[in-house]
């Protein structure tokens, strides 16, 4: 009996951001894409490279990398960014009662409470306070309480590689009482540190210890440009909107841009996208072959009804095997063909939703402990992958120290066990080999199987409805 191969885990880390600011205003409303950017997008893969023989697969959606690149290089703000900058002691009461509403939006346990001086001022602001409340308190609060907040709310999203940095490093050991000056010297480290993101994936990539895939431009859902009665597959009695969006040009637009971005940036053809939301329909299928793109991956749902009867969802669901789920399949025609994998939707979960909660050693331990069952239930060849895919940026503020004891603990585990070896998606296809041609390809993503959440409801059909009017509309004026 020949000896077993490893099982083969890839960890997809999907990052991203919808693009934020309006092209016409130059706004930008909401700071996401910046203040995960201070942790999440630098210290995600810097933790895996304390781990050589880790390898990983990073989604980067394009709009990101703009944004990412606009405040760092630009010098493109976000309305957060503006309030944070003004004085405290000049601070009109809208910009007063804009900081009590929205500095403290960060996960309360694991980083507010852990600064006593944040935590000091949540408590006087109240928990959950309405904005009568919020309004009645400000008078507790003096221009030194405010310019802490300033501070405060920027640290507590800071990353550990960010927060080594001594300028940052001086202001936590101090803790309070900060001064303008070093309120602005905090936000112009942090601007430059957006600026050595993108370039550390690259050095990564180049090193050969991790794969950086793309997603379409702005992050559409692809088979519902292509057509939206697509959603009808998953859900054949959903409400869909009055006029159909087929615009399959469209979508093959939003893959082109992405993978110029990509090229742009990383002097390489990219092998790989993860399509928003993990959206696959047939139609997508030739569009992702013409970008040369050599693979995508969605949920094991989506893999189930796949395999299910052709004629609908409600009827008998077949339950996957070890050998089915763990494998990648080929999708297409001719020379139109993609390779598709499905992610372990209850594991990718378990990161996601579930570890937070548990202690860093038990959860690496639990997580490690299902894969090597997963492996004993497969034969000993040909290579089998499990593909781990995820929010990049999404879970870590609901786990102490921003996730990284779990991972730490997590890929010291993985590296040490034998049975396991963590590779890139295109290192786990290239030692797969041939895959298994997939007779039918199931139209939905991996929210439900279903496109429900963007299309079927009478306000999202509305935005469809509009969408295509303002289509034609463009298309005639030209």
């Amino acid at each position: 009996m020949s000896a077993p191969f490893p099982l083969f885990v890839v960890f997809v880390w999907h990052m991203h951001q919808p693009y934020y600011r309006d092209v016409l205003t130059g706004e930008c409303l909401l700071p996401w894409t910046r203040l995960h950017g201070l942790k999440d997008y630098y210290d995600i893969p810097a933790i895996g490279a304390e781990f050589p023989e880790v390898h990983q697969t990073f989604n980067l959606v394009p709009s990101l990398i703009v944004q990412l690149e606009e405040y760092a290089s630009q010098g493109k703000s976000d309305a957060f960014l503006d309030a944070a900058a003004r004085p405290a002691d000049r601070l009109t009461m809208d910009d007063r009662l804009f900081l009590l509403r929205n500095f403290f939006m960060a996960n309360t346990d694991t980083m507010i409470t852990p600064y006593p001086r944040y935590k000091q001022l949540l408590d006087r602001r109240g928990q959950y306070g309405t904005f009568d409340e919020v309004s009645n308190v400000q008078e507790r609060f003096q221009p030194q309480d405010f310019l802490d907040l300033q501070v405060w709310f920027h640290l507590a999203w800071t990353g550990q590689t960010l927060k080594e940095r001594p300028e940052v490093q001086r202001l936590f050991t101090k803790g309070l009482h900060f001064t303008e000056e070093e309120k602005q010297t905090l936000l112009r480290v942090q601007r430059e540190f957006l600026g050595e993101i993108i370039p550390f994936y690259r050095r990564l990539q180049d090193a050969g210890q991790v794969e950086v895939s793309l997603s379409p431009f702005y992050h559409p859902i692809l088979p519902l440009l292509c057509d939206s009665f697509a959603a009808a597959v998953a859900l054949p009695g959903l409400p869909l909107p009055s006029s159909r969006f087929a615009h399959s040009e469209d979508a093959r637009t939003q893959v082109r841009r992405g993978v110029e971005c990509y090229q742009q940036r990383f002097g390489r053809a990219p092998a790989g996208m993860w399509p928003s939301e993990g959206s696959v329909s047939p139609d997508i299928i030739p569009i992702v072959a013409e970008a040369g793109l050599a693979w995508i991956a969605s949920d094991d749902e989506i893999l189930t009804y796949s395999l299910a009867p052709s004629t609908t969802t409600g009827g008998a669901v077949p339950v996957l095997t070890p050998t089915q789920r763990y494998r990648p399949y080929r999708v297409g025609e001719g020379d139109q063909t993609v390779t598709l994998l499905f992610r372990d939707h209850l594991l990718s979960d378990r990161i996601g939703f579930i570890y937070s909660r548990w202690d860093a050693e038990d959860a690496a331990a639990d997580f490690v402990g299902r894969l090597l069952e997963i492996r004993r239930q497969l034969p000993p060849s040909p290579p089998f992958i499990v593909p781990i895919i995820l929010d990049g940026e999404n879970a870590w503020e609901f786990y102490a120290n921003h996730g990284e004891d779990f991972l730490r603990a997590l890929y010291t585990k993985v590296a040490r066990t034998p049975e396991l070896r963590a590779v890139t998606v295109s290192e786990a296809l290239d030692a797969a080999g041939p895959t298994e041609p997939l007779e039918r390809l199931f139209s939905g993503s991996w929210i439900g199987h279903s496109f429900a959440t963007w299309i079927g409801h009478p306000e999202k059909n509305a935005g469809w409805e509009c969408l295509d009017a303002a289509r034609h509309a463009l298309i005639e004026h030209d």
